[in-house]
């Protein structure tokens, strides 16, 4: 995996920062706290989300409402990967990029947050803990592996091979079989007490058969009592049904006999009724020639009151009758003037209608010049705004390197909007001939790197081996080795110069790149304000438009104004016309109101012929009254006639009272009958009651010992039965016992299982717990490891040119050397040597790490902890470092600019941090 670019924004002290990275050593330098090891922070969380922070909002940069976005470019096997790691809101989306061609864009291979990691894990075939582990080196671990003791420095390697994971899982599995230990303790206390409920459960099924037997016993006795209770019973019934019988006679005799008493009370009443009702028909035959007289005195009485009211109502008539001819006159006098008024107030409407529409269409004229002028006004600002626009916009076309001569010509949005996207498409097309121009460069220097290294090998073998040839091991002369040697050197040169060349040529050619990339941001932002301006000048021509229908509308003006005078002088005309016919409609409208409330003419003459008709026949009545009796006469005052006719009415009444009160002796006369029978009837019935009462088959001794009898077989039915319920009962209760203690059994049978499983699985965690001890699985992947990591810490200790032949570990990684002095410990060499050997075994855990696959390591700090001199010595080992492809170092030594090949500043001015990138 190598590095090629990382991009930040609002990332902890970072606001905007973009950071490219080459091969070989780039190192990043500034002062403390200037946001150095946040680059490295950076690529950990982009990779694996793996950050120091305590949550993510932490790594958002104070003071910033964006959010957070990390970007990092890298290749993998020949293939360029990105990773996008973009933190707004509450929300962190992640996203993983990746080019099918070195000359394509980034195409999306997944987004999400597990997906991504997933796919980096498939991707780089390293996961978060071997990244952090193996390519990431933090502070302090190089001088810990100088200065830690044997079995600190075998702690520290075991951490970084992760054998520390598994000694973790040993200690966390003790808890586990702990708690399952517990559960043995609880299963073995729950079945303490298993035999003695089994016990307990058979004593209780042993009392449940007994109580069935007794209950047996006592269902028998109850049947026993039962049928010599229903024996008795029936003759109680029986002998019950015959008292029913006896008392419902002695009853009937009272009913019967007190019915007696009431009939002859009622016959002597009737009796005594009759006696009344004959005198009051003696006395009905003296009031009758009284009562004969009230109907003519009432006639009389009716008529000269009706005589009396029809004179008012002669008189009303006739006034009415009167005043209808007197309105009738009027309303026909002031007809021709109400008519007139009406024909003014019509065309008064007419003409007011008019004027209220023409004033309406004036009110409109007024708006549209209001609108013109409004119009008017943004015309003017629009075209302004967008003559100032085509020209500024043929400017920046023009600064950003389109042709003159393509944009004399442009004089329309649509021509500018074409030569817009032309020039863009043209420089997209140049960027690509770039970046394809740069992936060969970058391909060849492969090839010469390659050409290199194939070179180099058999030009250090040569120094090793005396006049033979390394590559067919045949023998040669000094002449031909020196030769060969010149040889191989020339095609080293050749080729570093090559390399040398085209990395020149590619940061001039990513340099154009970028400008190219910078007008091409440049011109589609011009693009898009086109666009936007374009449809401004789609409004501009519609405001046009709109601005000559207004012009339109406002040339009637002067013709309305015109009309609306007219109406005026018309309306004013009628008005006094109106004026003048206002009197003759009031006094039409008056009579006229006065007619609608009066009958008709013809009606009220009628209704007055109706009422002297009525008033002559009730003098013709008054005089036929006079004639029949000689007490009535025209002279006889109200009060006299009055008071004849109450007493009159007096004796009527009490006439009609005697009458209803005689009308009833029919009636008592056949009552008196009917009781006279009723009373024999009751004599013959109160006869046959006391002849049943004697017949009865009733015996009070013999009822009275059915009685006893039922209540001793009842108390006896009782006694058996209450102990059948207990038993019952007691039963019912025992049968839950016994259910409930069947339970606890299974419950038992179920614990003795759970704890046969429980001491098997105890066994296999205390195997596997076993397996991840030091004695397990350590073990072996300490054997494991030790002479992988043995082999790579010699491959680069070897590159350092130190006199020793040979680098062991013992079985706690402390490192011994071989030199011509023979075998030699770390404690033995000097300072310089120790931070090779440290160095050395560093890399060469990182490298057994990656399955010697390493590309590339990120150092955080290295020299932190060491004295100056080993800082010196550690330094200059990292200047002589040349088997990785690419190393990224974070320090604040200034001693480590000359190594680097790519040197990258921070500085932080105001809590913001910045990047220089020298090359």
């Amino acid at each position: 995996m190598i590095f090629t670019r990382l991009s930040l924004k609002n990332f902890k002290s970072y606001d905007d920062a973009e950071i490219k990275f080459n091969e070989g050593i780039s190192v990043i330098v500034g002062e403390n706290g200037a946001g150095k090891s946040t680059i490295l922070e950076a690529i950990s969380f982009a990779l694996f989300k793996q950050h120091t922070a305590k949550k993510i909002d932490d790594l958002i940069r104070n003071g910033s409402d964006d959010g957070m976005y990390v970007e990092l470019d890298f290749i993998s096997n020949g293939k360029e990967y990105r990773v996008v790691r973009d933190k707004k809101g509450s929300q962190l989306k992640s996203t993983f990029l990746k080019k099918t061609s070195s000359n394509s864009n980034f195409i999306p291979v997944c987004a999400g947050d597990k997906e991504v990691t997933n796919e980096i894990r498939s991707v780089l075939d390293i996961d978060s803990d071997l990244f952090l582990n193996a390519i990431y080196i933090r502070q302090g671990e190089i001088a810990e592996l100088v200065d830690k003791t044997a079995a600190e420095k075998k702690q520290l390697i075991g951490k970084l091979l992760g054998i520390d994971s598994l000694e973790k899982a040993w200690k966390n599995l003790q808890p586990f079989i702990s708690s399952y230990e517990n559960k043995k303790s609880e299963l073995k206390g729950r079945l303490a007490s298993a035999n003695e409920t089994y016990e307990e459960r058979e004593k209780k099924i042993s009392l449940l058969n007994t109580l069935k037997e007794r209950g047996l016993e006592l269902e028998k006795e109850v049947a026993e009592v039962t049928e010599l209770k229903e024996e008795i019973a029936n003759d109680k019934l029986n002998m019950e049904r015959e008292k029913e019988i006896y008392d419902n006679f002695c009853h009937n005799l009272e009913v019967e006999q007190e019915a007696l008493t009431s009939l002859e009370k009622d016959k002597s009443i009737l009796h005594d009724r009759l006696d009344e009702i004959k005198e009051a028909e003696e006395k009905m035959l003296r009031l009758e020639k009284f009562t004969k007289k009230l109907p003519l005195y009432l006639d009389f009485e009716k008529s000269v009151t009706s005589i009396q009211q029809l004179k008012v109502k002669e008189d009303e008539i006739n006034r009415n009758l009167e005043s209808i001819r007197e309105q009738k006159t009027i309303v026909e006098a002031e007809q021709e003037g109400y008519s007139n008024y009406m024909a003014c107030e019509e065309e008064l409407e007419k003409l007011k209608d008019r004027k209220s529409k023409i004033e309406q269409e004036l009110v409109g004229i007024t708006q549209l010049e209001e609108n013109k002028k409004e119009l008017l006004k943004v015309i003017e600002e629009n075209r302004n705004d967008i003559n100032s626009f085509f020209s500024t916009t043929k400017d920046e076309l023009y600064d950003n390197g389109l042709s003159q001569d393509i944009l004399t010509d442009v004089d329309k949005f649509s021509q500018l909007e074409e030569v817009t996207n032309n020039f863009l498409d043209e420089i997209s097309d140049k960027i690509e001939s770039i970046n394809k121009e740069i992936n060969e460069k970058k391909e060849e220097n492969v090839k010469f790197k390659e050409a290199m290294k194939s070179a180099d090998k058999p030009l250090n073998e040569l120094d090793e081996v005396d006049n033979q040839c390394p590559l067919c091991q045949s023998e040669i002369t000094s002449a031909k080795k020196v030769e060969l040697k010149k040889y191989y050197s020339d095609i080293i040169s050749e080729n570093r110069s090559l390399i040398y060349n085209n990395d020149e040529n590619i940061h001039l050619l990513k340099k154009n790149r970028d400008n190219f990339a910078q007008k091409e941001e440049n011109v589609k932002e011009i693009s898009k304000n086109i666009i936007e301006y374009k449809h401004k000048f789609a409004q501009l021509e519609k405001d046009l438009g709109k601005l000559n229908r207004i012009d339109e509308g406002l040339e009637s003006k002067d013709y309305i104004n015109s009309k609306l005078g007219e109406i005026i002088l018309s309306i004013s005309r009628e008005e006094v016309k109106h004026e003048e016919y206002q009197a003759s409609y009031e006094k039409y409208n008056k009579a006229k109101g006065a007619l609608d409330v009066l009958d008709s003419e013809t009606e009220t003459q009628y209704n007055l012929n109706q009422v002297q008709n009525e008033i002559d026949t009730h003098i013709r009545n008054i005089e036929i009254a006079i004639e029949q009796d000689s007490h009535l006469s025209n002279d006889i005052t109200t009060q006299e006639l009055q008071n004849r006719i109450n007493d009159l009415k007096q004796k009527e009444e009490e006439y009609n009272q005697l009458k209803g009160f005689v009308k009833n002796k029919k009636s008592l006369e056949g009552q008196l009958t009917s009781k006279k029978e009723d009373i024999d009837w009751k004599y013959n019935k109160i006869d046959n009651i006391k002849s049943n009462i004697e017949n009865s088959k009733y015996d009070r001794e013999k009822y009275d010992k059915l009685i006893y009898s039922s209540e001793v077989f009842e108390k006896r039915y009782e006694r058996f039965s209450e102990e059948l319920n207990g038993i019952k009962g007691q039963s019912k209760e025992v049968i839950e016992q016994v259910k409930s203690l069947t339970t606890k059994v299974l419950e038992d049978n179920r614990a003795k299982e759970e704890l046969d499983g429980v001491n098997k699985y105890l066994i296999i965690l205390n195997s596997i717990r076993e397996l991840y001890g030091k004695n397990g699985i350590q073990k072996d992947l300490r054997n494991y490891s030790k002479p992988v990591i043995q082999k790579y810490t010699k491959d680069f200790f070897n590159q350092f040119n130190f006199n020793y032949s040979d680098l062991i570990l013992d079985d706690n990684y402390d490192v011994s050397v071989f030199g011509p002095e023979g075998e030699t410990s770390l404690n033995m060499v000097s300072g310089g040597e120790k931070i090779a050997i440290a160095l050395a075994l560093r890399l060469g855990i990182t490298q057994a790490m990656s399955k010697g696959d390493l590309e590339t390591i990120l150092l955080d700090e290295p020299t932190i902890y060491l004295d100056s001199f080993r800082k010196h010595e550690l330094i200059n080992l990292l200047k002589e470092m040349s088997m990785l492809p690419q190393m990224i170092i974070v320090t604040h030594e200034t001693q480590l600019e000359n190594a680097a090949t790519n040197l990258i500043k921070v500085e932080k001015n105001n809590g913001i941090s910045k990047v220089i990138i020298e090359n």
